[in-house]
């Protein structure tokens, strides 16, 4: 039902929000290059939270976006439709819940993530004032890079939100459609995959292809945009949420459906047209029974 669906997402968001937050705490402070700052982003955090979502049942909307891309490929029904605008906007919902909670509870109130500045009184700011905030992070300020780059990953919250709010539509559109068609892919493969570390391996190589290459993904936006406006980027950057809705949300979720079905289509109208009975077999093929692995061998190779 719609409740049982809402928590689920909530459940995906918590999960995606604890990646992508570990993301932040160990990429965010990586004092490297570029490159090896985005590797590290992408190989540790994110992608556990892709695999917990997996081995749990929790719901993603970029999943949802994948599946229900497929259905109405298959059965393009009035019903189904309804059930896919359903599960789109609870599942969004939930998931932004979700890292709501590992924004506001986990990451600002616990003051893992150092709050730059703030006009919340709950949590009192690094800074006094915005300008100070401003000086101590840019040109020959060193608050980013002090103490080993220990707060660096608040650093990087903040300029990448402002970063993603000032981001033309067509920019942010193109990367959802790059993201969302790596990471149905994933889901894909880890479908396919029967053992779990076949699963994990999956997964984690398209996740880091498309955080590693700078690709948009909603549910972690949703967590990094939101943390970083409770840390200071609304002030850093003149940005507001309104800005974040319209610039980041809106545009990120139509591309990542845009990349969903796009994968949907290769999937279900160029590659194998009855996808559930591939899936199927698939998984016949590869079944373990009484503790022997069936190994399908073609005909001219004989058998093991």
């Amino acid at each position: 039902g719609h409740l049982n669906l809402f928590f689920l997402s909530v459940l995906g968001g918590l999960f995606l929000g604890l990646g992508a937050l570990m993301s932040s705490q160990v990429g965010g402070r990586w004092g490297g290059t570029t490159g090896q700052n985005n590797l590290m982003f992408g190989g540790f955090g994110i992608p556990f939270g892709l695999m917990m979502i997996v081995f749990t049942g929790a719901e993603l909307v970029t999943g949802n976006y994948l599946m229900f891309a497929i259905l109405m490929l298959h059965e393009p029904t009035p019903k189904h439709f309804y059930e896919t605008m359903r599960s789109f906007i609870i599942s969004w919902y939930g998931n932004w819940c979700g890292t709501l909670l590992v924004a506001s509870c986990l990451a600002w109130q616990s003051g893992v993530v150092a709050t730059a500045y703030s006009s919340f009184d709950e949590k009192p700011p690094v800074f006094d004032t915005v300008a100070e905030m401003k000086a101590a992070m840019t040109g020959t300020g060193t608050w980013c890079s002090d103490g080993k780059f220990a707060n660096s990953n608040a650093c990087f919250l903040i300029k990448s939100t402002v970063m993603r709010l000032n981001m033309d539509w067509d920019v942010a559109v193109t990367r959802g459609i790059a993201c969302n068609f790596l990471v149905s892919t994933a889901l894909w493969l880890a479908q396919l995959s029967q053992e779990q570390i076949s699963k994990i391996f999956s997964i984690w190589i398209c996740i880091v292809m498309f955080i590693s290459s700078g690709f948009e993904h909603i549910v972690v936006n949703q967590l990094l945009c939101s943390l970083g406006m409770m840390i200071g980027a609304k002030d850093y950057g003149g940005v507001t949420w309104g800005d974040m809705m319209g610039n980041n949300f809106i545009p990120v979720s139509f591309g990542n459906f845009i990349g969903a079905a796009v994968l949907a289509m290769i999937m279900y109208g160029c590659y194998h047209r009855e996808l559930p009975e591939y899936i199927a077999k698939q998984k016949e093929i590869h079944t373990v029974k009484g503790g022997d692995v069936a190994i399908a061998m073609d005909d001219k190779a004989g058998k093991a």
